[in-house]
């Protein structure tokens, strides 16, 4: 089965490529169109086959970790390694490990033994972190060690793999590849060049697979393979796709156990004079720390990363990744509102907009049709095409959606292809026969707006899109080829603009990898919890984020984006920063009012009150807070004070009313009530509350007069419910039992609901004559009956 998409390979107004998004979901697009404005649009189809991948748990596999962390926090080293050993002999007796308990043992004993003989030893809080450090380590070996021989996951699978080959290590493969790359820059020198060119690639690429398996497999690295990795990023005769490539392997390595070298490399990488390489490092560093916040720094390491620290660019880069990480937090709630909002409105419309252009929806066309432009405008699609422009200009990831649906070509099951960074010379554009496809890969490798993974997408695929189309698309594209270039070239001055453009798309990949890879569930998802990326309880970061500035910055940035607890926790912080804000009180208060704290966001109000009592603002958030707490007559304070700046104001009456009525003062609402009926005409808005006021009061004449206007219109299950209570006070039990079966039916037929009501109003008949319980529970059966018979009827 295969889908049809239209991507914009120059860059276009934002709208445009939001909607060609969006018309892919729908299945709007049926050709490519060469607009006046020269800008293509490619068809492509993705291949919709699923994968599913079943975890079969394992019972006897060892994870004793949380066990060694709570005896090494309480200093109880001993235990900690007889914990080890024993696990060991479960397992089976393994020699390494025995050996390795043993070594720290005597280590541990002669500490303990200076220690006691009260002689003085400066390094000993040093030893004694590296041997917690070991025992951690040692935990973290006999776990991995007891799932090699059957673990199904992709990871133990590809290590067994690995240690078929018991000759091969990370360090043999990179030097293997150094030869090979060697080879392949001296191919053009050969009679057939492009043979051998084409042959050694695909070797290369091979290699390229196998370093990153055995990279991420590998565990702890050895020496020797540290130093080989290490030397590939220093190494300018490599290309740069595959020192970034080893990169995404490190830290794919270290989210699977922890290994201290691999935190060193990252830290190696950020400081190399290369933008893709420092800022993928630092990403993936930033990344990894986050996860692994449970596993202290060793002393040696804490140096390293205090020197990391002194770097010039090292502040400002941390918290630009840091807002990557929040902008992708954003992306579910953008795809929800693509899938659940805009897609279903646009397929709504797509019969009439196609009717009145009679030809195939093109989104281009779609902004300069009048009439199409119309339709969008009173659907309300535009506000939120709008919307999703202004998140795309914020950095907002509005294509993860359309791209999902391209991610199941044979070339995303290798995990290696989701951190290889797009490059022209891959063989599978280089090796193409086809020239378009190699001018196309030329294009998307300057194009801005897609990530490496994406960018593949759409080459992989123009494999099932006709020759024909392939080459008018290339030889249309050629002309713009220069003024890509020197969109390119203009851009480069803007280092710190490039910086946050390459930390971007890297952590659109990770997304990527994380939601979209067939199995991802073996994976921990940095991305799944909340608190997981955030950097600001990151001890190591705490002075990066201890300014004001910052505080306020990342603090306003959650609230923006409606991480209302994270932004809380930034402004509490900032409160204690500087001087006491009305403003900022407001902001946490409201944050308070979101996350249902409504005790601490009336605290927080009142405080932003006292310094500015002026705010109409505030002083409704206090109503609406108490109103919420159930706290009536506080609430109608409020109300008051709004209302003498605004007598006229129709919602502040009502809200009004409600507090009077929730009190008792019934007459005192209904004045209210009249009032709203007055200034804003008679509607269901005025009406409901009367009703209601009415049988509280014991005026059913006029609660019978409301309640036919609101029964004439539009009436809801609540209004159903309010006149079957109306009729059993009047004594109408049969035309009570309609209403009620009215009011279940207007439900969905969810009984439960309707009895919750029900059982929520049995005050109002406490002031009546009314059928004894009995009665009621007949009426109230025959009402179910006859609601199941309205059922049938529909």
């Amino acid at each position: 089965m295969t889908s049809s998409v239209c991507v914009p390979i120059e860059p276009v107004e934002p709208r445009i490529a939001i909607l060609c998004g969006i018309c892919f979901q729908i299945g709007c697009f049926k050709k490519c169109k060469n607009t006046e404005k020269s800008s293509f649009w490619h068809d492509f189809c993705g291949n919709n086959s699923k994968f599913a991948y079943t975890r079969t748990p394992m019972n006897h596999h060892i994870d004793i970790s949380g066990d060694i962390d709570r005896l090494l926090d309480s200093g109880r080293i001993n235990d900690a390694l007889d914990l080890i050993d024993n696990a060991a002999s479960s397992l089976g007796a393994i020699a390494e490990i025995r050996s390795a308990t043993a070594r720290l043992r005597e280590s541990y004993r002669l500490m303990t033994h200076y220690a006691l003989q009260g002689l003085p030893d400066p390094a000993r809080p040093q030893l004694f972190a590296e041997l917690c450090g070991s025992v951690r380590s040692l935990a973290d070996d006999l776990h991995r060690r007891s799932r090699i021989a059957d673990a199904p996951t992709l990871y133990f699978n590809t290590l067994r793999f690995q240690l078929s080959s018991r000759d091969l290590t990370v360090a043999a493969l990179i030097g293997e590849y150094h030869r090979v790359n060697r080879r392949l820059q001296m191919a053009v020198l050969t009679e057939d060049a492009e043979k051998a060119g084409r042959e050694l690639t695909v070797r290369a690429e091979s290699l390229e697979k196998d370093i990153f398996n055995f990279i991420w497999t590998t565990s702890p690295l050895s020496v020797d393979d540290a130093v080989a990795i290490g030397n590939v990023m220093a190494d300018p005769s490599l290309p740069r796709h595959f020192k970034l490539l080893c990169i995404g392997a490190v830290m794919m390595g270290e989210l699977e156990y922890h290994d201290e070298r691999r935190l060193r490399l990252l830290m190696d990488a950020y400081t190399v004079d290369d933008a893709e390489i420092s800022v993928r490092a630092l990403c993936s560093l930033l990344i990894v720390m986050s996860m692994r916040r449970d596993r202290p720094f060793s002393p040696s390491l804490s140096r390293r990363f205090d020197s990391l620290r002194e770097d010039p660019r090292w502040r400002s880069d941390v918290r630009m990744a840091f807002m990557q990480f929040i902008r992708a937090r954003d992306t579910e709630r953008i795809g929800r509102k693509l899938t659940d909002e805009v897609i279903p409105e646009m397929m709504k419309l797509r019969p009439e907009i196609e009717k009145l252009g009679r030809k195939p929806l093109d989104p281009e066309a779609m902004e300069e049709n009048p009439e199409w432009a119309e339709l969008l405008d009173k659907s309300g699609i535009s506000d939120k095409l709008k919307e999703l422009q202004e998140i795309q200009e914020d950095g907002g990831d509005v294509m993860m959606v359309t791209f999902s649906k391209l991610k199941t070509f044979p070339f995303f099951n290798d995990i290696s292809n989701w951190f290889l960074p797009f490059h022209s010379s891959h063989s599978s554009i280089a090796g193409s026969g086809d020239t378009s496809v190699r001018l196309l890969g030329e294009i998307m490798d300057a194009a801005p707006m897609f990530c490496d993974g994406d960018k593949f997408s759409i080459i992989l695929s123009l494999s099932q899109v006709p020759a024909s189309q392939r080459e008018m698309m290339a030889s249309q594209l050629k002309a713009h080829s220069a003024q890509m270039a020197a969109m390119s070239f203009g851009d480069l001055p803007q280092a710190g603009k490039d910086r946050e453009r390459i930390a971007g798309r890297y952590v659109q990949d990770i997304y990527r990898f994380f939601r979209l890879f067939r199995r991802k569930g073996e994976f921990r998802d940095p991305f799944a919890v909340a608190s997981s990326l955030n950097l600001v309880t990151l001890p190591q970061l705490s002075e990066v984020f201890d300014d004001a500035d910052t505080l306020r910055l990342v603090g306003e940035f959650y609230f923006r984006h409606g991480h209302y607890a994270d932004a809380f926790d930034l402004f509490d912080r900032l409160s204690f920063k500087m001087p006491p804000s009305a403003e900022l009180f407001q902001k946490m208060g409201y944050c308070m009012q979101m996350t249902g704290n409504l005790a601490e966001a009336i605290r927080y109000y009142e405080q932003s009150e006292l310094l500015n009592s002026q705010s109409e603002w505030t002083v409704k958030r206090l109503a609406f807070c108490h109103r919420q707490n159930g706290d009536w007559e506080k609430a109608l304070s409020y109300y008051i004070r709004v209302a003498s700046a605004r007598p006229d104001d129709s919602a502040l009456a009502l809200n009004m009313g409600r507090c009077h009525m929730l009190c008792g003062r019934y007459e005192e609402a209904l004045k209210f009530f009249y009032k709203v009926e007055f200034l804003a005409g008679e509607s269901d808005r005025s009406s409901r509350p009367i009703v209601r006021c009415s049988l509280l009061s014991g005026d059913l004449e006029r609660a019978r007069r409301y309640s036919a206007l609101i029964l004439s219109r539009d009436p809801s299950a609540s209004d159903f419910l309010a006149a079957g209570h109306l009729e059993v006070l009047s004594g109408s039990l049969d035309k009570a039992v309609e209403r009620y079966a009215s009011s279940i039916a207007a439900r969905n037929f969810d009984r439960d609901d309707f009895m919750r009501d029900f059982n929520a109003d049995r005050h109002l008949f406490s002031s009546f004559p009314a059928p004894d319980s009995l009665t009621l529970g007949l009426l109230l059966d025959e009402a179910f009956r006859r609601s199941s018979e309205l059922g049938q009827s529909l």
